[in-house]
């Protein structure tokens, strides 16, 4: 959920970025962005550089972000 986060969050980036921002030990990431990618929440594209973003096509990923935005909302409201 951390990866997802970021990612809603700063967007698409490469995955040295994304693991300075997680603090999630490297072969961990790597690992995690494995499984994110075959349940198809997320794509790595490139070969030398990886990037990594959300799938957007995807609808689980639509509605975690709309709720994520949701619950940012409600916090600033109490």
């Amino acid at each position: 959920m951390k990866i997802l986060s970021i990612l809603i969050k700063y967007g698409d980036m490469n995955i040295t970025k994304l693991y300075r921002l997680s603090k999630i030990h490297y072969d961990k990431l790597k690992r995690e962005l494995q499984d994110l990618q075959k349940m198809n929440l997320i794509e790595i594209i490139g070969s030398d550089k990886k990037i990594v973003r959300l799938n957007y096509s995807n609808p689980k990923v639509v509605i975690l972000i709309n709720l994520l935005e949701e619950l940012d909302k409600n916090e600033f409201r109490s």
